[in-house]
This record gives structure tokens, sequence and C-alpha cells, in this order.
């Protein structure tokens, strides 16, 4: 690379609730400025209206199709739509914003709840990471709302302000679930939350399903839940740069042949911002 394009190494890091100054017009056009402030202060947000009626009707359908026993995952390299999800402008802004520039793509599932589903347990999706959790989220997790979420149908149920204690809940906090609330919003709403914050689900108890695509973003040098290597060409040929970058492909990490060191300096940066 020639001096002249070499990027500028930064030796700062930005606080875990800044938006950085290439960010900043993106959350400013898409008007998501109040939704970084809630994620940042209670863990969770939700961005309603994130897509057409029509595609909300296209995912739901898909997710039903490919989930017969309740639950499905791998979605990525099952259709196109779940790309269409996944690189959402709002979603792609708000996994930058709370997992850092060069974010990977980490899970895309889903699940159908039925009358009667039960809770899942409270827990934080920093699952896989000791206390205390770092200042830095590592996941971004966007729950695509293909129906209306309300408590009776079965919403997500989250504990507002325990992303800020960084650590699982007790196993006494796991049965008292004291402080929860209902995330309630209209089907085609994303509702999302960072890794640290307690979440599980309400019972539901109406009849129908709950259907919900379930997109986790995470930092760059976090080990992602799916692996998608085997499809990961096809994905990046349909669907262009952004997918590459979800895929990997844009750092200097797990190259086909080791470390690709023309990368380097820009994956520091990125894990910086």
């Amino acid at each position: 690379m020639s001096e002249a394009k070499r990027p500028t190494a930064y030796f700062d890091t930005l606080p875990p609730d800044a938006v950085s100054e290439e960010l900043a017009p993106v959350i400013d056009d898409l008007g998501l400025a109040d939704n970084c402030r809630q994620l940042v202060m209670q863990g969770w947000t939700v961005v309603e209206q994130a897509a057409s009626l029509e595609f909300n009707a296209r995912l739901r359908e898909k997710i039903m199709q490919l989930s017969p026993s309740g639950g499905s995952n791998m979605l990525l390299a099952k259709d196109p739509v779940f790309a269409e999800a996944v690189l959402n402008p709002n979603l792609l802004a708000m996994a930058e914003f709370s997992v850092g520039r060069g974010f990977l793509i980490s899970q895309v599932a889903a699940s159908v709840r039925p009358d009667g589903a039960a809770s899942i347990g409270l827990h934080a999706d920093h699952n896989w990471l000791p206390s205390p959790f770092p200042a830095h989220n590592m996941l971004l997790t966007a729950c695509w709302a293909c129906d209306d979420y309300t408590k009776e149908g079965g919403a997500t149920l989250v504990i507002p302000g325990s992303n800020n204690l960084l650590r699982h809940p007790s196993a006494h906090e796991v049965r008292e679930v004291a402080g929860a609330i209902a995330i309630e919003c209209p089907a085609g709403s994303v509702a999302m939350w960072d890794g640290n914050v307690w979440h599980s689900n309400w019972p539901r108890n109406l009849k129908g399903e709950r259907v919900v695509c379930h997109i986790t973003y995470t930092r760059l040098m976090m080990r992602p839940v799916e692996d998608y290597s085997a499809s990961a060409d096809e994905l990046i040929s349909e669907h262009g740069e952004r997918m590459a970058q979800l895929m990997g492909r844009q750092d200097f990490l797990m190259g086909a042949n080791g470390a690709d060191y023309s990368k380097l300096l820009t994956t520091f940066n990125n894990a910086k911002r």
C-alpha cells in the first residue's frame, strides 16, 4: 500500500457511548440518536418501521416455511430475504454504534412461539464471557418482530439498566425477575439489546404464533455463533462489500493464507471505533 493510501493510525479509543464522526451523519439521517442513547442507558431500544410491511410479510412467510418445529438457524445461507434483514441500514448503523466498526455477523436464527410457550429464563447474551463484562459491548441482538410484540403474546422481557451491572444475574435474580418490563412494539419493529442486559420472554397466552428473526452482530474479535465460511463467497458475490465485512473478509484475521497484513492497520483502527 502506498503512503498516500495508507490510513492514519488511531491511538485513542472511543468511549462506549460515543458516536464516531463518520457514523454520526448516518445516525442523524436515520433518526436513531434517541435509540443510541436508550441502548447505552437502559441496554435496549426499539426501531419501529424498520422496513416495509411487504418485507415484513415476506420475512415472516419464509421463517414459517423454514421453522417446522418452532425454530431454525443458519438462515443467512438459506434465503436472500435474511440478507435483506441483516443489511437493513437501521440495523447496520446501530450495530456499528454498539459493537464497533468492522463488526461481524454472529447468528441469524428464528423462533416461532405458539400459545403456551414458556419463558426461556433470565440471562445476558454475554453468556460465554466471564464477569465482569468489558465496558465496551461485545454483542448486539436485533429481534425482528414479524408480529406485534405484547406481554400476553410472549414479548421479550427486559430489566432496564441491568446492562450497567456488567455481570450475569444470580440464581436469586433469575427466580425473582425484579423490575422486568415487556418490550412492546408493532409488527415490523426491531427490538435490540446489548450483551449485558438481562432479558428473557414472557409466556405466550394468545392463540397463533409469535414469529421473530434473531440477528446477532459481534465485535470483530469475537467468535461468531454460526459459521458461514462455506457460503461466504456466494453471499459476498450477491450482496457486496457490507456482506464481506460481516463475513470477516475486510480484516486481517483468519485469512485463507494466515493473517493478511495489508489489512492490519484498518483492523486495528476499526477495533478502536
